[in-house]
Parts: C-alpha cells; sequence; structure tokens
C-alpha cells in the first residue's frame, strides 16, 4: 500500500467514523443535538446557505443531477478504462465515489439527521402544555377561525388575468422579515434567510407529490415551480425553517405557518392560512362528528377551493402525456422513501407525524397566545 492511499483510507475511515458517533450520540442524549443546533449548525447554515444563495438555481438540483449522470455513464467509462488497460482510470472513479459517498454522509449527518434528536418543539417552546390532548370541539373552534381568515384573504389578493394569485416577488425579504419576528420566541430563526430556488425538474417532483425540498448538501430551500401560487410563499416559509434547523416536519409546518400569519403581505397570510386549513381538516375529520366536519367544508369559499389545489390540471395533463414513469409507481416510491427515512431518524409513526402540526397549532391558540 502506497503512502497516499494509506492516508485517503485513514482519512476516509476516520470521517466515517466521527459521522457515525454523531449519529448515535444525538439519539442518546437530545442536549447534545440542541446545543449542536444553536452554537454549531445556526451560524454555519447562515453563512453556508447565504453562499449557495448567491446561485440563480438550486445548486442541491445540479448535484443530483450530475450523480445522475455520473452513473449512467460509469459503465461506459469502465469499459473503455478496461479496452485501454488504464488502471489509473478505476482508481479515479473508485476515488470519486468514495469521496462522493463521504460528502452525502457528512452533510446528511450535520445538516439532517442530527437535527433529528433536537428536543421536541412543544416540550421546548410550548412546555408541553397540550399534554393532555384537546377536545374536537376545540379542534373545530380553531377550523372555523382559520378558515374563516381565508375565506376572507382570499378576496384580498392579487390576481392575474386568469384569477390566481401573484406571488410576491420580494418573497425572500418577507421570509426574512417574518422569520426575524418570530426569532423573539425561537432564536434559531434569527438573520437573514437566503433566496429561495425553484426547481426546474417540476415534472418528476410534482409525481414525488412534493411541494418543496431542502437540500442537505447544500442548505438551500427550494420549491416546485408548477406548484399553485396559493401554497408557494408557505412553502417557501416551510423550506427555510429547515435550513435554520428545524427538520422535524411538523415543526417547520407549524413555524411556516406562524410565519406566514404574521406578514404584512395578504398572499402570505393567505398562503399560511390555506396550509393551516388542511392540516386542521385532515384532522377534524378523524377526530370530530360528521356533521361538524360536513359543516366546516361548507363554509369554504369557491375561492378558497379554487386556490386550494397541488398544481393546475393543465400540469397533471401534461404529467401524463410526457412522464417517462407512471406517476403512481413514482409516488408510491416517494410516500415509502419518506416513511422509511422518518423511521429511520427516530420518527416512529413516519408521516403521520406530519399531522402533529395540529397539536402545535392548538397549543399556541389555547396555552401561548396572548
Amino acid at each position: 500500500m502506497t503512502k497516499k492511499k494509506g492516508k485517503e483510507t485513514v482519512i476516509m475511515l476516520s470521517v466515517t467514523a466521527l459521522m457515525v458517533n454523531l449519529n448515535i450520540i444525538p439519539w442518546l442524549d437530545s442536549r447534545f443535538a440542541d446545543l449542536y443546533m444553536k452554537g454549531i449548525f445556526a451560524p454555519l447554515s447562515g453563512i453556508l446557505s447565504r453562499i449557495s444563495g448567491v446561485l440563480p438555481f438550486s445548486l442541491g438540483e445540479l448535484m443530483i443531477a450530475v450523480g445522475i449522470l455520473l452513473l449512467i455513464i460509469t459503465p461506459i467509462m469502465c469499459v473503455y478504462f478496461g479496452i485501454k488497460k488504464k488502471r489509473g482510470g478505476f482508481k479515479f472513479l473508485r476515488r470519486l465515489y468514495c469521496y462522493a459517498l463521504i460528502f452525502i454522509l457528512v452533510t446528511e449527518t450535520l445538516n439532517c439527521f442530527m437535527l433529528y434528536h433536537t428536543t421536541e418543539f412543544s416540550e421546548k417552546y410550548h412546555s408541553g402544555a397540550g399534554s393532555e390532548g384537546f377536545t374536537s370541539a376545540q379542534l373545530t373552534d380553531v377550523c372555523r377561525e382559520v378558515i374563516t381568515e381565508a375565506n376572507a384573504l382570499s378576496m384580498e389578493v392579487q390576481r392575474d388575468e386568469s384569477g390566481r394569485m401573484i406571488v410576491p416577488e420580494n418573497m425572500t425579504e418577507l421570509a426574512d422579515t417574518s422569520m426575524n419576528i418570530l426569532s423573539r420566541d425561537y432564536p434559531e430563526l434569527s438573520g437573514n434567510c437566503p433566496q429561495p430556488k425553484r426547481i426546474v425538474c417540476s415534472m418528476l417532483m410534482t409525481q414525488l407529490d412534493l411541494q418543496g425540498v431542502y437540500f442537505p448538501f447544500s442548505l438551500e430551500a427550494n420549491y416546485n415551480s408548477e406548484l399553485s401560487p396559493a401554497r408557494v410563499p408557505c412553502t417557501i416559509m416551510h423550506e427555510l425553517s429547515h435550513v435554520k434547523g428545524f427538520i422535524r416536519e411538523d415543526e417547520a409546518s407549524f413555524i411556516a405557518y406562524r410565519a406566514c400569519i404574521v406578514s404584512d403581505s395578504p398572499e402570505v397570510r393567505y398562503s399560511g392560512y390555506l396550509s393551516a386549513m388542511n392540516y386542521l381538516l385532515g384532522t377534524a375529520r378523524d377526530n370530530a362528528p360528521e356533521s361538524e366536519v360536513s359543516s366546516l367544508y361548507s363554509m369554504i369559499s369557491p375561492q378558497v377551493r379554487a386556490d386550494n389545489t397541488f398544481v393546475s390540471e393543465e400540469f397533471k395533463v401534461k404529467i401524463e402525456e410526457k412522464a417517462v414513469l407512471p406517476t403512481e409507481a413514482v409516488s408510491a416510491f416517494s410516500e415509502k422513501a419518506m416513511e422509511t427515512t422518518l423511521k429511520l431518524n427516530g420518527v416512529s409513526d413516519g408521516k403521520k407525524s406530519y399531522n402533529r402540526m395540529v397539536d402545535l397549532i392548538l397549543e399556541y391558540h389555547y396555552y401561548i397566545e396572548d
């Protein structure tokens, strides 16, 4: 073994061992994850996300595209190196893949996995105020308030000629303002927000049922470029919450909701209330009497119903016409992958945990809000 090869092996094994330990320690003590989030991740994320935010495109999306391309051409390269008897080519590929895997392990650990084990939001910021649960009457009361707000705001937002809501051009500035307002309660949200990025591959993203995505390896907040305009502001706030270190989906959704409703922009507030309405109604269907649920749905105005879509019907048709893989299969894969990822990171109830956002809303409404 050459000295150089030995040095590379030691580096890779050392980094891997360190990352494994950093994945294990937070499982054992959430205080370690809390200190990491506040003392290391928050300032580091603030710097690195601003750097990647300078780029006008999603660096994370580009990195994934390059990775896929590399996987596709690797067999061709191996055949070429074999024919030409270029041993150096094989060494280069091996080294490239090793360092790529190390990069993924490091960024996923530091910018994602460790953050799953911070003290849960309810305990940390609400002192577990809603631990005894809430009645269906309390749930439906808040649901009515949210629907009423959404109905009213649907008449205030700016719209284009087709009637679609216009997303404010200064979303980064609006997000900055809202996040810094909330930082009085949640200090980790302080500081500037990076520029949200539109995803180019919106067709695949839609098939994956993704409104937005946070890339740990580039610390970017990304959103589906074909997303319904009324959902864009809250989706941006959600992904920015991940960038700030709130990695659990229910916590990011709650922060996004609160960040939206404190905004001066009616479009941003509307997006926040729409998001909350969907979560609340979903929980009401499972916990409130059928007559109450029917009453809630009857309150929703036609305009809110029209705005409350994932993507346009025209785009759905386009997907079915041009998609390489069937949407149903891609969506099922996405759901299974997310369920597995959550459970591997200690979220025992998987995607069902998303609905804890409702508990956070109710806790805030009944115990925290003045």
